[in-house]
């Protein structure tokens, strides 16, 4: 089998790559790669996070998806999206699959083609509750369309798995396992309703409402949306303002936190609408 020739490795790229590396060492994480220099402006995100606390650059609406998932997940402690790889490793791993790493197409000079960092969408550092330990999980999102030949060509799928594999073996390297994730992993309701009900969440937590408010209306919202299965968000919704003297909008946000931090059981993966009844689970039963 022939060997594949690769791409260079250039003092520039090393001496950038070594900044940003040194920068996240310090404790002061930045993306790689940021929305203003990317090419899918149209379909990118800048997110603020209550979690982290900082703003997350995101290339798509499956990446904003993912995102919205992890933030949710009271385990997750850090999310470090387009996380750079250092790319001797990656070119090694390259090497050993005899697979052609990423290159700098554009700044080629003649014949040499400078090699391009690598980056893994997002990094995850985890809490596990069972051993009190941290561990970071490493994500790749890619639309399910960009691994089928139906969408497109055999080439541009077997190009886009070749590089799934560098990154995966850089991470097997290292004792992690990378996990690829595409829409259909994600439930778009959940989706959807993550993306709603965390609009008030860092302003209801941080606002001077009474946390005898917020419990009374848990219970209040509780009982209602328990006894009257049948009620629409809106009518526990008017029906809990009443008890407790607030407006409605303010029950509404109040739900929306409440939801949103675990403390009413709502079923996420059922589309959360006002004007339809919502569906409650006991704590044993999500997922």
């Amino acid at each position: 089998m022939k060997t594949v020739s690769q791409p260079s490795i250039t003092r520039r790229e090393l001496n950038k790559l070594r900044k940003h590396l040194g920068k996240i060492k310090n404790g002061t994480y930045e993306p790689f790669i940021t929305v203003r220099r990317s090419n899918s402006v149209g379909l990118s995100h800048i997110l603020f996070s209550h979690k982290t606390n900082r703003c997350h650059h995101l290339f798509s609406l499956g990446e904003l998806a993912l995102f919205l998932h992890l933030e949710h997940d009271p385990d997750v402690l850090d999310i470090q999206e387009q996380y750079p790889l250092p790319i001797n490793e990656t070119l090694s791993c390259a090497e050993k699959l005899n697979y052609r790493h990423p290159g700098k197409y554009k700044e080629r000079d003649g014949r040499e083609i400078p090699a391009a960092t690598m980056t893994t969408d997002f990094v995850a550092t985890i809490h596990d509750v069972t051993s009190g330990q941290l561990y970071i999980k490493p994500y790749n999102y890619k639309p399910s369309s960009a691994l089928s030949t139906e969408f497109e060509s055999p080439q541009k799928v077997k190009r886009t798995k070749q590089k799934f594999r560098i990154e995966q073996m850089y991470w097997g390297r290292h004792n992690h396992h990378l996990i690829q994730v595409t829409e259909e992993d994600l439930n778009p309701n959940k989706t959807y309703n993550l993306q709603w009900l965390r609009e008030t969440y860092h302003h209801v937590r941080k606002s001077q409402i009474d946390g005898h408010l917020c419990q009374g209306m848990l219970e209040t919202l509780s009982n209602c949306l328990l006894s009257n299965p049948e009620f629409t968000l809106k009518q526990c919704l008017s029906y809990s303002a009443s008890i407790h003297d607030v407006s409605e909008l303010a029950a509404l946000e109040i739900f929306q936190h409440l939801v949103y931090s675990n403390q009413l059981n709502v079923d996420l993966n059922e589309r959360i609408e006002v004007f339809r009844p919502v569906i409650m689970i006991s704590k044993h039963d999500e997922n």
